[in-house]
């Protein structure tokens, strides 16, 4: 049985689409006030949960423990800036060869993995320099 449509699912779901940054909950209900919908934060975080349960969103925690959103399930990687926190998607093939040496190393099964670079991202790092 699954769940039923609602407005506020589909305005969170569009808003999440149309960001390239990873956003948190609080960001998204933010986001969604500023232009004009009328939604309650807790009705956020429940269509969040949905969404993620349905595979149309993903959930990430942040090297800060700060749980974000992403907009697609797709397997993908991130880097996440050590300096301002916020997290991209690293835009370069999938390497599906790290699960294989890992399984074979520790004789295990691996469905997935979900790979995290940290470092400074390239605003920072120009940041950095002007000072």
């Amino acid at each position: 049985m699954g769940t039923r449509n609602s407005v506020q699912r589909e305005w969170i779901y569009d808003y999440i689409q149309r960001q390239d940054a990873h956003l948190s909950a609080d960001e998204i209900y933010e986001g969604l006030l500023k232009e004009g919908k009328n939604i309650s934060l807790a009705t956020v975080y429940r269509n969040l949960s949905i969404l993620v349960d349905e595979y149309k969103i993903a959930s990430v925690m942040t090297d800060s423990k700060r749980q974000v959103y992403d907009k697609t399930c797709k397997p993908h990687d991130h880097f996440v800036c050590t300096k301002c926190h916020r997290m991209y998607d690293i835009d370069l093939p999938y390497d599906r060869s790290i699960e294989a040496k890992f399984a074979k190393q520790l004789d295990i099964s691996i469905e997935s993995h979900a790979l995290t670079l940290y470092g400074i991202c390239h605003d920072c790092h120009q940041e950095r320099r002007g000072k």
